[in-house]
C-alpha cells in the first residue's frame, strides 16, 4: 500500500523515496492517511465548478430603479466531478475491483462512528490531486455512484465506473444536533 502525501509525493512500500504524482489523479482521506485511492487511468475530463452567491438587494426592488442591484452573501467552495475507471479484466478472477471501491465508499462514509469525539462521526475530510492541474484540492466526498460493468464467471466484479462529486472544504465538523430543542456543537 502506498502512503498517501497531500503535497503531491507519495511513498511506493517498496522504497522510502517520495515520486511525485504527476499527472496521476489520487484521491487519499486526511483522517486516515492510509486510506487512498490512485486513478488506474486518469479521467477523460475533469469538471471544477464554483458559484458565486448573489441574491438580489431586497431595497432595490422597492425603489423604482433603472437595473438591478446585487449583494454578494458570501463564498462557497469549488465543486468537483470526475469518473474513474478500474479495470481487471485481464487478471481474472484475482482481479476483483472491489477493494478500490470500497475505499471510495470508506471515504466517502462515517469516518469513526461509535467515536466518543463528535468530530470523527462524520465522512473524512480528503484531498484530490492530479499533477499540476490539480495541486492540492482539499475535500469531502459529497456524493459517489458505481456502475459495474464486467464480471468473471465466478461473479467477481472485473470493471467498475465511479463517478465522484467532490465539494472544496478547509476544515469539516460534525453538524450541531437540533432535536428536541438541544444544540450540540463539536
Amino acid at each position: 500500500m502506498s502512503k498517501f502525501n497531500p503535497l503531491g509525493t507519495f511513498t511506493h512500500p517498496q522504497d522510502s523515496a517520495p515520486r511525485p504524482t504527476q499527472g496521476v489523479l489520487w484521491i487519499g482521506s486526511l483522517d486516515n492517511t492510509k486510506l487512498t485511492v490512485k486513478a488506474q487511468y486518469n479521467p477523460k475530463e475533469l469538471q471544477v465548478d464554483k458559484n458565486i452567491p448573489w441574491k438580489k438587494k431586497e431595497q432595490a426592488n422597492k425603489v423604482n430603479t433603472s437595473g438591478l442591484h446585487l449583494e454578494f452573501t458570501g463564498a462557497e467552495g469549488r465543486t468537483m466531478s470526475v469518473e474513474l475507471l478500474f479495470d481487471q479484466y485481464e487478471l481474472g478472477d484475482a482481479g476483483d475491483v472491489g477493494p478500490l471501491v470500497k475505499d471510495l465508499n470508506d471515504m466517502a462514509s462515517v469516518w469513526q462512528g461509535s467515536s466518543a469525539d463528535e468530530d470523527k462521526r462524520r465522512p473524512h475530510l480528503c484531498v484530490a490531486t492530479w499533477g499540476k492541474t490539480l495541486e492540492t484540492f482539499t475535500c469531502v466526498i459529497e456524493s459517489l455512484s458505481t456502475k459495474y460493468t464486467m464480471f468473471s464467471s465466478k461473479g467477481v466484479p472485473l470493471r467498475a465506473t465511479c463517478t465522484l462529486k467532490l465539494k472544496e472544504a478547509d476544515a469539516v465538523d460534525k453538524a450541531a444536533d437540533t432535536a428536541a430543542g438541544t444544540t450540540r456543537t463539536p
